[in-house]
């Protein structure tokens, strides 16, 4: 992993979110920025938006089994123990613009869709939306902070087969600039 990457994630790693997640009605009016709004409500792939303006690229952080949060846990609505956490970071011409995380149930790895257990460094996006066995069952927003910066992110929770996981994407636009 090249430097600058090592030292965005130690930057990430300080990232606090500010509130609850919440509907996008409920948080649009502390959005003061069109470009993060567009990627808030973005509907297609983030990879495909990233190549479009861009050189894309993806860093993968981390793609192992994982303690997560009882909250992500309630989010997908799981008592699994074993679970997959899978951490990129999506860049646009060498400049990084999202930190993506999925939370993944084994047994949805198992008996949901087996691609998702060896995604390596392919982008979630390009199975998520070239497949029609996947359903998007709700999305919530929230913003985050370190030191003066405001960014926000958008979390969603997905079935395939009627299993459940989540991504939750942090658009790393500050909102202040």
């Amino acid at each position: 992993m090249n430097g600058i990457i090592s030292d965005l994630l130690g930057y990430l790693m300080q990232l606090k979110q500010l509130s609850s997640w919440g509907s996008f009605n409920s948080i649009k009016d502390n959005v003061h920025n069109e470009i993060i709004t567009s990627w808030l409500l973005e509907k297609g792939p983030i990879t495909k938006r990233i190549k479009k303006t861009g050189s894309f690229q993806l860093n993968l952080i981390q793609d192992t089994l994982s303690e997560i949060s009882i909250d992500d846990k309630k989010f997908i609505n799981t008592e699994s123990e074993e679970i997959k956490k899978r951490e990129v970071i999506l860049l646009c011409n060498d400049l990084p613009v999202v930190f993506a995380q999925t939370i993944i149930p084994t047994e949805t790895i198992e008996n949901g869709f087996s691609e998702l257990g060896n995604l390596g460094t392919k982008p979630l996006g390009d199975i998520l939306f070239e497949k029609d066995i996947f359903v998007r069952d709700k999305i919530v927003f929230a913003p985050f902070t370190n030191d003066s910066n405001i960014y926000w992110g958008r979390k969603a929770k997905y079935s395939v087969k009627g299993y459940r996981f989540s991504v939750m994407e942090i658009f790393l636009i500050n909102e202040n600039d």
